[in-house]
């Protein structure tokens, strides 16, 4: 090989080159690969059904937008009222501890899809005070969650 090569003639050299064709076997396993890439968007998914909780909630909603409506049409009390001007407790704060995280697995959702389940074991305090004497009220209780959430393998 000539190692002399000025900058025309190189460049002269790597515009005459052409990338060799596709061998049959690559462009098989490429059509393969689409075809099941696209068989993907031919599945009809089916609708969710709605939590059992939603109906009860969305009817629990309606009827505290009806309070809020009526009550914003009853007469304000008044300046002087002692209700009016101090509440009976006002919050402080609320700390939520996490006590254990578990790991339950990765299980398949009815599309197929990977989900990771996991259940986060906490603890909740809540804190008032009562403005007129200065009592303090603290509220402690467990809480379980299980949440799902969603898993993509790269």
């Amino acid at each position: 090989m000539n190692h002399d090569l000025n900058d025309p003639q190189l460049e002269s050299l790597l515009r005459g080159l052409a990338p060799a064709a596709a061998s049959p076997a690559l462009t098989h396993r490429v059509d393969e690969e689409l075809k099941l890439d696209m068989s993907w968007l031919g599945t009809s998914r089916k609708p969710r059904p709605l939590p059992r909780w939603l109906t009860p909630a969305t009817w629990a909603s309606l009827g505290a937008a009806a309070a809020v409506a009526v009550m914003s049409y009853l007469p304000q009390p008044t300046p002087n009222s002692a209700l009016a001007t101090t509440p009976a407790v006002l919050p402080v704060s609320t700390i939520r501890e996490w006590e254990d995280v578990q790991n339950d697995g990765i299980h398949y959702s009815a599309e197929r899809l990977p989900e990771q389940h996991m259940t986060v074991i906490s603890r909740e305090r809540q804190t008032w005070i009562d403005p007129r004497d200065g009592a303090q009220m603290t509220v402690e209780y467990p809480r379980q969650q299980k949440l799902v959430l969603p898993v993509s393998f790269q």
